[in-house]
């Protein structure tokens, strides 16, 4: 077994369904998130998390998780806002090796929030990303249309 694959041990109480989130919190102290999003040297996407409630959130870059014992590498690197739990240091998986990572524990069923960037021009995004096998299943016109012989809906 090697050092990576080591997932963090659970923690005061067993959670059946417990995943637990490896990566970096992007959240200044200010609760604002700097993206850079490639359009011109010195401009950023800001993401400002605020809780009139006292909801503490995190803009997390997620490189992996651990779940059932088993850690996970994801293939991107994904931006998610969490709720909830607080971030504490990795431990486990690898990502214990370096101080920045941290690790968020949160259950199969909590609400999560992606940010999905991506940069091209807009033939890219809109023409080609609607091209017929890119598109998502819900958005083609679903028919049925049955055939019959004479009533029948087969050849005996």
């Amino acid at each position: 077994m090697t050092y990576e694959s080591i997932p963090a041990p659970s923690g005061p109480r067993y959670v059946a369904d417990e995943i637990i989130l490896y990566g970096i919190d992007l959240n200044d102290t200010n609760d604002t998130a700097h993206i850079d999003v490639g359009f011109a040297k010195g401009t950023d996407l800001q993401l400002k998390l605020a809780s009139n409630v006292g909801i503490t959130a995190y803009t997390v870059l997620a490189y992996g998780y651990a779940f059932e014992g088993h850690c996970y590498r994801l293939d991107t690197t994904r931006i998610f806002i969490i709720t909830g739990p607080i971030a504490r240091p990795a431990v486990g998986c690898g990502f214990d090796k370096q101080e920045k990572y941290q690790m968020w524990r949160i259950t199969a069923s909590t609400q999560i929030l992606e940010i999905s960037t991506a940069f091209a021009d807009a033939r890219a995004l809109i023409l080609e990303a609607q091209l017929p096998g890119k598109r998502s299943p819900s958005s083609y016109a679903i028919t049925l249309r049955m055939a019959h012989r004479g009533g029948r809906l087969s050849n005996d």
